[in-house]
């Protein structure tokens, strides 16, 4: 089935085939352990659940999370059953819904600015 990995290191968004094996989500996003984030889209990214201890990590926001995410990403859909899926929206509703971002840190707070 399709998938969408979202790679902040190289600043794109593709359309990947994902063959429905758990165990292929950590290889697709380069990772031992990945965590779940619900998007209010319906669909769901995988992120590295170690990412934001790691030294060399790039970023990203999705508009339909208020946070940024650390690592690469993999978006899927969810059937009712909790199976994953085709994710809801497409690659380009994705992709316009996406941005990669930095830190800057001011006085002990953290501003994400846009990657250049």
């Amino acid at each position: 089935m399709k998938a969408i990995l979202i790679d902040p290191s190289a600043r794109e968004v593709t359309e990947v085939e994902y063959d429905g094996n758990w165990r292929q989500i950590s290889k697709l996003i380069g990772c031992d352990l990945f965590a779940p984030v619900g998007l209010s889209s319906g669909d769901t990214i995988y992120v590295d659940d170690e990412g934001l201890f790691k030294e060399e990590t790039a970023f990203f926001m999705h508009r339909h999370y208020p946070q940024p995410l650390a690592g690469k990403g993999l978006i899927l859909g969810t059937d009712g059953d909790g199976e994953s899926v085709m994710p809801e929206l497409t690659l380009l509703e994705h992709k316009a819904q996406i941005a990669f971002v930095t830190p800057l840190k001011i006085n002990g707070r953290v501003l994400w600015l846009p990657a250049d």
